[in-house]
């Protein structure tokens, strides 16, 4: 049973739990209140260590959390608050006042990604003025309250509509009609459903099987340059020793391969979180034989394809002579690490007919554009010269002009200008994928 942990004003908190209590799921319920937002962040981090996943009452203790060096995003959610709450709100209140509103104060986050403020302005067309009082996460209570009361002493407004309980009660203490609008029962049940469902898919991701296969490069060559003596056991036994250090660490099964190479078994969700250390046991595998390491991973739902997966990952790292890690699994994504804070993911499975099409007629393979593609968007640039572009793929410059050429003659990559060198020649030629 997974712990979680709502967070939020004390209203909103018994209002989650109360609803919660119905909610059929293998989850357990925990609330944690606030008398201000900021206390948010406080609250993560002394009781991170109690809960599994947060669920906050709304998008601002949510926004707040992100300061938290606990965040999390597969392990927090937020109650959506949709826009049917707000004319809710309107028609309670004004059945309180005893005539329909036509004047009416809101205050709404800013959030680019919420859609409710496009549907507060079709709401604006039922009402003779709608004010709108837009704040973020750090705007003070008093500047909200301040702006409410400014509105009704000048005779503007009949109502106000706040997401702040606080607003609603000093609002209320000065006589002024106010609606709270909080999550609503429909609100936190499907904010629950999809909740539950983001937990099984993270316990699904967490107990994955995982495979590791770790490769010592040339190690013929040590073999050779050893082959007098004990040195190269006691070479290997040294190996199988910093091996065995992580797989401990990991929780794994560890299997001797020869020359040079270890295969792990462990899950998905441990291994993920001790990327850091698998970086560790390859530099201090590469100091001890003075050779390059590289480590294939692979998650799947079985021993079998989890291994077969990290094969695969090894043998892309070792014809392509690259450094580091690479990860497959069975969706077709693949996450290439060049050190533990440093990564890429792109797939190699496209459903776009026409790219396919396009890139039969080259030599270029789905995974190749899709990682081109995964460079770009992690670098956020459009334009790219060969140059770059080898530079990213560890390639020759050569090689990475005739992978563009053959993007272009197809299409999926344009000529959009030219950028100066700063030594003599040539400008360098500037491509972007096409549209």
């Amino acid at each position: 049973m997974y712990k979680i942990g709502v967070v939020g004003p004390e209203r909103s908190v018994e209002r989650i739990l109360h609803y919660a209590t119905e909610f059929e799921s293998n989850l357990s319920f925990i609330g944690y209140s606030y008398n201000i937002v900021y206390e948010t962040t406080d609250i993560i981090e002394k009781y991170h260590g109690d809960v599994d996943f947060w669920l906050f009452s709304g998008y601002i203790p949510y926004k707040i959390a992100q300061q938290s060096k606990y965040f999390s995003k597969e392990r927090m959610e937020y109650i959506f608050i949709t826009e049917n709450t707000f004319y809710r709100g309107l028609l309670e209140i004004s059945h309180e006042i005893g005539k329909l509103a036509k004047n009416v104060s809101v205050d709404v986050l800013h959030v680019p990604e919420e859609n409710y403020i496009g549907e507060l302005k079709e709401l604006d067309k039922m009402l003779d003025h709608l004010y709108i009082k837009r704040f973020n996460a750090i705007t003070s209570i008093d500047e909200i309250i301040n702006h409410h009361i400014e509105l009704w002493n000048e005779k503007k407004i009949d109502l106000v509509l706040t997401v702040y309980p606080t607003v609603e009660e000093k609002l209320r203490e000065k006589g002024i009609p106010v609606y709270w609008v909080g999550p609503l029962n429909q609100d936190i049940f499907h904010t629950l459903q999809l909740f539950n469902e983001k937990i099984q898919t993270f316990y699904y991701k967490e107990t994955q099987t995982t495979a590791l296969v770790v490769q010592v490069k040339n190690f013929d060559f040590i073999k050779m340059a050893n082959e007098n003596g004990y040195s190269i056991h006691f070479l290997q036994l040294n190996m199988k020793r910093i091996v065995l250090h992580i797989c401990e660490k990991i929780d794994g099964y560890l299997i001797e391969e020869s020359n040079g190479r270890f295969v792990l078994f462990s899950s998905r969700g441990i291994v993920e979180r001790n990327i850091n250390a698998i970086f560790e046991m390859i530099d201090r595998l590469s100091a001890e034989t003075n050779q390059p390491v590289v480590v294939g991973i692979g998650h799947a739902s079985t021993v079998y394809y989890a291994e077969n997966y990290a094969h695969q990952a090894l043998q892309h790292l070792m014809e392509k002579d690259n450094k580091g890690i690479i990860v497959m699994q069975e969706d077709g994504t693949t996450k290439e690490f060049f050190q533990a804070t440093s990564q890429i993911t792109y797939t190699s499975r496209v459903q776009d007919i026409k790219m396919i099409e396009k890139l039969q007629l080259t030599s270029i393979s789905v995974r190749m554009f899709a990682k081109i593609e995964a460079i770009l968007n992690e670098l956020k640039i459009e334009a790219f010269s060969a140059k770059m572009l080898a530079k990213e793929l560890s390639m020759t410059e050569r090689n990475a002009q005739r992978i563009i050429a053959e993007l272009v003659k197809v299409g999926l990559v344009e000529y959009c200008g030219e950028e100066s060198r700063q030594t003599r020649g040539r400008p360098a030629k500037l491509y972007k994928l096409s549209e």
